[in-house]
């Protein structure tokens, strides 16, 4: 079963800085790597997500072989990372799919619906509350990846803003 996607103080994370617009590598493994255990050890659990690039269109939350699995593409990462210039994209979409995983989405069958994304959006305003982002950080990644209009999978952008800022209130 696959779902596609997508309190510290802010200044503990200056180990992810963002390269200057001229630098057109990825961002390294160990970067995101990082990240994601961030995320981890913001919800207090011990976990067995593991990190992997893969030929995937975007970012994903997976089981294979009784293994959780986060599969990202690095350059739509990269992409991603430059275009919005801050960490806070790329961290919002690893906890997005860290939700998918705790929140038991990835043990169902039928694949990604709107309101499965909704309660993954909901754990990542939660996650980068903790982590420190402002809740303008914490939606800033729907601006660029969500559809104004619910998909059969996905919901509409407005929807998702809603729920990454519910969770940020949590």
């Amino acid at each position: 079963i696959v779902y596609a996607g997508l309190g510290m103080p802010v200044n503990n994370y200056n180990k992810y800085a963002i390269r200057s617009s001229g630098d057109t590598s990825m961002m390294k493994y160990s970067d995101v790597r990082g990240m994601l255990q961030d995320i981890i050890d913001v919800t207090g659990l011990q976990t067995d997500i593991n990190l992997k690039e893969a030929d995937v269109l975007n970012i994903q939350a997976s089981i294979s072989h009784r293994k959780r699995y986060i599969s990202y593409n690095p350059t739509y990462i990269a992409s991603l990372n430059k275009m919005t210039r801050n960490k806070w994209a790329v961290m919002t979409l690893l906890a997005h799919e860290v939700g998918h995983h705790l929140n038991g989405h990835t043990i169902r069958k039928g694949g990604s619906t709107p309101e499965l994304e909704l309660e993954a959006d909901e754990f990542a305003g939660f996650i980068l509350q903790k982590l420190g982002a402002t809740l303008q950080e914490s939606q800033n990644v729907m601006h660029y990846i969500s559809i104004a209009k619910e998909s059969r999978t996905h919901p509409a952008k407005n929807s998702r803003l809603r729920a990454i800022e519910k969770g940020w209130n949590k």
